[in-house]
């Protein structure tokens, strides 16, 4: 075959092909995959150069490559594609050879692990770099090498790093990164420095320590006997130094700026382990240890969500609820969700270790503990419900690593803001699911006048960045609101360089203030005007009292019980926590409460016994009080005689008034008379039928229809109950104890 017959034949091998004539020059592990890859998907006809003519020849006899190839006229000229696969120091002599042949319209790359050795070989071999010649990096790979260890799927759900350089083609650079799209790989640009530093870093410092430390072992007296006994930990750290040592030699010596700065950091954070173990300083090797398991499982976490096919599916979980429960025994709950948010914060921002015991450690707090892990501090768990936290001061978190994500909870959300704005450094929090879409306009406004630079890519929503600023005087106005914003309210006045002022309903304040003195803050309540003197909060021993939604949910249930005496010994009750128990009280329950004081709380024993109710009429600011029992309240007036009244539910934050409106429905799908009519509610009392509800996966509402399902005339079944169990873990076990005739249904 002539030469015009051979160019015939390879200009019509591309026809048909995305990508057309591709040339992997170097048919190792990382070239022979990528070649395999676009073999199998057919997107090119893929040609392979390599000096050793062995792994050529296996290359064609496996199906890795099409066609051998030459770095000669006859081939370079007629590719769409060519892929430097050979060691970094083998680029300038790989280059030399194709300069003469290459086309502008080819595109150029290559996969090394370094680029600015590589950058710099392509300006010493065309003079510039060309804009068709883009350095690439696929960030997978493995121990092996050469061509009999190609995998096609090697690059799924990997990253590829894409360096363009100022001069790069544009259409050439789009197709790159489809190249590599099209391979499985995700992709990302970065220019040649940062990538450089990154990748000494992450992947070129721990296969140095790896080959370090298997030689440093190796030419020890007790080597036979430390490789013979070394367990799982020691494979897994050194399995990197079974790597190609040619390969990585080049690679230190191409990159050695980079690799030095890396390493001189990390001998000297080594320096300071070294320090802290000689001197028996535990705090700070918990520190480090902490901070470096938060980094790590933030990684995994990362890696999780690339290498995910498809997304976990979430199973419904419906409950039920048998009529005719008779809630009897003595119960001691877990603590109170609300305050183990709260105090876990005052305790991370508190002087010296503080030790928090009967801590709710399920559900949304546990959003909160790893935020503030993440951001360095010591945060122990001494056992299932205890912590020890080693407070780090008002100012002294770390910058994450990485954007803070409060997933679904609201409440973490209100009490990190405030904190993040009054520190040093920038910092972005994210969010999931419905989160994500409510308004924050009340929250943002309160950092903001704390001085915060509050940047959201939604008008008031989450994500939100905030930028250091200077710290100003707080005064705020919060004449309603959730617990949560008086609580966040309270945390920004910590910040303010004066003393700080607020102005709000004393229920909305009373439990932090409570709360607050437990850690030596003094936060005076002189009718609506709160007034706290900033200060750095001091470390406390603490138990808290009760969770009080559970207390909500157990005492109207034992209320409405034919039968029922139940005793919960550790009530959080009084003003501090809610009017709830006297209101119930003022219908009719029989509750009778033994009070105590608790590290600063009113905490009292409630024995309960079943007792008729009777009708109610509630005016707005009782029914403000009640806000976050609303939803039970609504329940003991299904179940009294007479007709109650509920007024003022439109003067509620509006998902308070969405939650009411929500049990509404399920009251008059129960045959339970209701009338909603301007802001007014009016239910008449009666005898609920029981049927199927949905709480749509709010947590206080689902405890609301199942004490609705407790005397209805059939079966209650609850649907979405999915966030009840994961805020309420010991719910089985409570009502199994107690008698509260629930389980979870399919």
């Amino acid at each position: 075959m002539n030469r015009n017959d051979s160019e015939n034949v390879l200009d019509s091998q591309r026809e048909g092909k995305p990508f057309g004539n591709v040339l992997i020059v170097g048919l190792g592990m990382i070239g022979g995959s990528f070649a395999k890859a676009l073999k199998e998907k057919g997107l090119a006809t893929l040609y392979g150069a390599d000096r050793r003519e062995g792994e050529l020849a296996l290359g064609v006899s496996t199906g890795v490559i099409d066609y051998p190839a030459a770095l000669t006229a006859e081939y370079i000229a007629h590719m769409d594609v060519i892929v430097l696969a050979t060691p970094v120091r083998a680029m300038e002599s790989v280059l030399l050879e194709i300069q003469p042949h290459l086309k502008d319209t080819t595109l150029l790359t290559d996969v090394g692990s370094t680029k600015g050795s590589v950058v710099s070989a392509a300006k010493k071999v065309f003079g510039e770099v060309p804009a068709n010649f883009i350095p690439s990096h696929p960030i997978a790979g493995a121990e092996k090498s050469g061509v009999l260890a190609a995998n096609s799927q090697l690059f799924e759900k990997h990253m590829a790093i894409v360096t363009p350089l100022v001069d790069s083609n544009p259409a050439l650079l789009d197709r790159l990164h489809q190249l590599w799209s099209a391979v499985g790989s995700d992709v990302v640009s970065m220019d040649v420095e940062h990538h450089d530093h990154v990748l000494a870093s992450s992947s070129h410092l721990p296969h140095l320590l790896a080959y370090t430390l298997v030689d440093a072992l190796a030419n020890s007296d007790r080597s036979q006997d430390v490789f013979k006994f070394a367990a799982g930990g020691f494979r897994d750290f050194t399995r990197i130094a079974s790597s190609d040592p040619v390969m990585w030699r080049d690679v230190f010596l191409s990159n050695k700026e980079a690799t030095l700065a890396t390493l001189d950091h990390f001998t000297e954070r080594l320096a300071v382990m070294r320090t802290a173990i000689e001197q028996s300083d535990g705090a700070s090797m918990f520190g480090v240890f902490t901070r470096a398991k938060s980094a790590r499982d933030h990684f995994l976490r990362l890696l999780e969500q690339r290498t995910s096919a498809v997304p976990k599916e979430v199973r419904p979980v419906s409950m039920s609820v048998a009529p005719a429960s008779s809630i009897k025994g003595l119960v001691s709950l877990s603590g109170d969700k609300s305050l183990s948010h709260k105090a876990i914060t005052l305790a991370c921002l508190a002087h010296g270790v503080s030790h928090l015991r009967n801590v709710d450690l399920t559900g949304d707090v546990r959003v909160t503990v790893q935020a503030f892990r993440d951001m360095g501090v010591v945060i122990e768990e001494v056992a299932a419900d205890q912590l020890r936290v080693h407070g780090v001061g008002l100012k002294g978190l770390k910058a994450p690593i990485a954007p803070i994500n409060v997933h679904q909870s609201s409440v973490s959300l209100h009490l990190l803001l405030p904190v993040l704005a009054g520190q040093d450094f920038p910092v972005t929090l994210v969010g999931e699911g419905a989160l994500l879409n409510q308004p924050m306009e009340a929250l943002f406004n309160l950092v903001r006048s704390m001085g915060g630079h509050v940047m959201t890519a939604t008008a008031d929503c989450l994500p939100v960045s905030l930028a250091p600023s200077t710290s100003q005087r707080v005064s705020l106005v919060l004449n309603s609101g959730s617990k949560r914003l008086h609580a966040a309210a309270l945390l920004a006045m910590l910040y303010s360089p004066e003393g700080a002022e607020l102005q709000a309903c004393k229920y909305g304040v009373s439990q932090v203030k409570a709360l607050f003195s437990c850690f030596g803050l003094d936060v005076s309540l002189n009718g609506s005007v709160v007034s706290l003197v900033p200060a750095t909060p001091q470390r406390a021993d603490i138990e808290l009292p009760g969770d009080v939604n559970q207390t909500a949910w157990l005492t109207l249930s034992a209320v409405l019980s034919p039968g029922s005496r139940l005793a919960i010994e550790n009530a959080f009750v009084g003003d501090m926590a809610s009017p709830y128990v006297s209101f119930l009280q003022s219908i009719g329950a029989n509750i009778r409460v033994t009070e105590q004081q608790l590290a600063g709380f009113e905490v009292g024993k409630l024995d309960v016994s079943f007792a008729p109710l009777s009708c109610f009429e509630l005016a707005a600011a009782d029914v403000y009080g009640l806000r976050n029992e609303l939803a039970f309240v609504c329940v003991a007036a299904a179940y009294a005689s007479g007709v109650s009244v509920i007024r003022g539910l439109s003067d509620l934050p509006y998902y308070y008034e969405d939650r009411i409106l929500s049990l509404v429905d399920a009251l008059t799908h129960f045959g339970i008379v209701c009338e909603y009519s301007s802001g007014n509610l009016s239910i008449t009392g009666g005898v609920p039928l029981g049927g199927e509800v949905d709480c749509a996966g709010d947590y206080r509402l689902a405890l609301a229809m199942l004490t609705l399902g407790l005397r209805s005339r059939e079966v209650t079944k609850v649907n979405d109950c999915q966030k009840l169990l994961e805020e309420f873990t010991e719910l089985g076990s409570v009502a199994a104890q107690l008698g509260f005739h629930c389980a979870v249904v399919q």
